[in-house]
């Protein structure tokens, strides 16, 4: 017969492609969920340049969400930098200032200085841009300003330096009027970015030079539709400035500009309210709290759930030995008992032959008498005469003391239970647990059946009267049933 050879070879063979079978299907599902991540990001970048930001949050919300449970990837970095980098911008149209410095800061360690010289140069024009408008920080706000000018010369980008020009000039430097103008007008005619021309007359309005603002409001004119309404109320209010100015302005104008007035110091009054509220959804530091907390709380979960468990297995199996050392001390005890209830029924057996000797004997003796013939009993039979017992005492006493040890004191705890128990009582007791039947017991108490049926019935009274078999209950008592 041939020996059956496993083959190794062709089951680690076998091991290696379902492993890699499982890495492309974990590979590819990770490439499925970065490429629903970056669906959802360019939804809510497209919601962003609309001015749609609660949408816009949303949509980045769920991408970050994705992003943040995929393995470590460049593509994935670089898709959670930029994802964070516009909730801080959608934070910051919101007036978040606290939350959108937040998003920036975990924005720049993602992105690569290499190619992303853009949006780390916007990303620290940006907390410069909050921590000035928030904290009134300028010291710390020109460090930033500086490090974003630093990435804007890297991406050879002139437009962003000069923007980052204007909010340093407009947030650090407000009396430095000159520059600040040059720098819009530069923006404004060069780059064609309109919503400039409303800083520049503001500035030609703060210089009383009036014919210069009328000249630069007419060129305030929108180039995106979602800009159209911030554009007419600027211009309704900017008109109303100049005419003010001029000394020109109708009761109906001044009404406009006091309402427009009172609309901005309303909007200002509201804005903390509102980023309070707005901040109690959005509040970066809140949710990474909320995260983390979750997170322990699930790994307290899983480490008490393991530990319950492994108790749990632990008492299963200490309760299974301490099950199996009952059932094979049980079964040990009723070997014993089988055996001395055969031994005495040997002994039993060969007693009532030597008995049935003696009665014939003694009635053969009998008889000679009746015939008048002198015939002396034996010593021995004489004895017998005297007690009539097959089992003397000793040998009962022996019986008792044979059971109790093989019991493990089982006899011994019944006499102290029930102390109203007899030694005639407990010679029946001792009789019924081996087994012996009435017939037998009669003959080796040398009482008659009647007597025996009695002893059980005191038995009974001294144990529990509400028994209904004494003889059943004294087995299980003594093999702990």
């Amino acid at each position: 017969m041939k020996k059956k050879v496993v083959r190794w070879d062709f089951l680690l063979l076998l091991g290696l492609i379902f492993c890699l079978q499982s890495c492309y299907s974990g590979s590819q599902s990770a490439q499925n969920r970065l490429q629903e991540a970056e669906e959802l990001y360019l939804q809510g970048t497209s919601s962003n340049s609309s001015s749609q930001y609660e949408s816009s949050t949303v949509y980045l919300k769920q991408a970050e969400d994705i992003l943040v449970g995929l393995p470590q990837s460049a593509r994935r970095n670089q898709l959670l930098g930029l994802t964070w980098f516009h909730l801080g911008n959608t934070s910051e149209s919101e007036m978040l200032y606290d939350i959108a410095q937040a998003y920036y800061r975990k924005a720049i360690p993602m992105l690569d200085p290499d190619s992303n010289t853009v949006y780390l140069a916007c990303a620290y024009r940006d907390i410069a841009r909050t921590i000035a408008i928030a904290g009134g920080e300028q010291d710390s706000a020109l460090w930033y300003f500086n490090k974003a000018e630093h990435y804007a010369e890297a991406a050879q980008n002139e437009l962003l330096e000069l923007d980052i020009d204007a909010y340093r000039y407009q947030l650090c430097y407000p009396d430095s009027i000159s520059p600040r103008l040059a720098v819009c007008k530069r923006m404004a005619e060069t780059y064609h970015i309109p919503t400039r021309y409303a800083e520049i007359v503001e500035l030609f309005l703060a210089q009383h030079a009036t014919d210069s603002a009328a000249y630069y409001l007419e060129q305030l004119q929108p180039t995106d539709s979602a800009y159209t309404y911030w554009f007419e109320q600027t211009y309704a209010y900017l008109h109303c400035k100049i005419l003010r100015q001029r000394g020109k302005t109708p009761q109906a104008y001044d009404e406009l500009l006091d309402l427009y007035d009172r609309k901005i110091e309303e909007l200002q009054r509201d804005a903390g309210a509102r980023t309070y509220a707005l901040s109690l959804h959005y509040d970066v530091a809140r949710e990474q709290q909320l995260v983390e907390k979750a997170q322990n709380e699930k790994q307290w979960q899983r480490k008490i759930s393991s530990v319950l468990v492994l108790l749990l297995v632990l008492v299963i199996a200490l309760l299974l030995v301490l099950w199996r050392y009952w059932q094979q001390r049980r079964r040990e005890q009723a070997r014993q008992l089988e055996t001395l209830r055969d031994k005495y029924v040997q002994q039993l057996q060969l007693a009532l032959e030597r008995l049935q000797q003696k009665v014939s004997l003694t009635r053969e003796i009998e008889l000679q008498h009746m015939r008048g013939n002198e015939v002396e009993f034996p010593k021995w039979l004489q004895t017998y005469r005297d007690e009539k017992l097959v089992m003397n005492k000793e040998s009962l006493d022996e019986l008792i003391a044979s059971i109790d040890k093989a019991l493990d004191g089982a006899i011994s705890r019944l006499r102290a239970e029930y102390p109203k128990l007899t030694e005639s009582d407990m010679q029946f007791a001792i009789l019924s647990i081996i087994g012996a039947s009435d017939n037998d017991m009669s003959i080796v108490l040398n009482v008659q059946k009647r007597t025996i049926y009695h002893r059980r019935q005191i038995v009974r009274k001294h144990v529990n009267p509400d028994i209904d078999d004494i003889d059943v209950w004294l087995r299980k008592y003594v093999l702990n049933i």
